[in-house]
C-alpha cells in the first residue's frame, strides 16, 4: 500500500486563476505553491525536493494523438477478432499521421 495520501480539492475558476498565476508566477506546481502557503514540510524520502516542472502541450497535437491511438485500438482490436480492416480505415490513419506537423 502507498505511503502517499491524496487530498481532492474544488476551487471556483476564479481561485483556481488566481493560484495558476502565483503558482506560475514562483516557477512551481499548484500543488508545490499551496504546500509552501500551508508551510507544510515533507518527509525527504517521499518527496524529492527538486521541483517539478511539466511542459505544455499543444492541445491540437493532444488531440491528434488521441485520435492516432483511437485508431490504432481499433486495428489491435479488429486484429484480435480476425476481422478484415478496411483499407479505407488504414488510408485515413496514414493521412492523419502524414498530415501531423512536428
Amino acid at each position: 500500500m502507498s505511503k502517499l495520501k491524496q487530498v481532492k480539492i474544488n476551487f471556483t475558476l476564479q481561485n483556481y486563476e488566481v493560484l495558476k498565476h502565483k503558482s506560475d508566477k514562483k516557477g512551481v506546481t499548484m500543488a508545490e505553491y499551496i504546500r509552501q502557503q500551508l508551510n507544510l514540510t515533507l518527509d525527504t524520502n517521499i518527496r524529492n525536493n527538486a521541483p517539478t516542472h511539466f511542459k505544455r502541450i499543444d492541445p491540437v497535437l493532444l488531440f491528434e494523438l488521441n485520435n492516432i491511438s483511437k485508431s490504432l485500438n481499433t486495428i489491435a482490436n479488429n486484429l484480435k477478432k480476425d476481422i478484415e480492416i478496411n483499407s479505407f480505415l488504414l488510408i485515413s490513419i496514414y493521412e492523419r499521421v502524414m498530415s501531423l506537423k512536428c
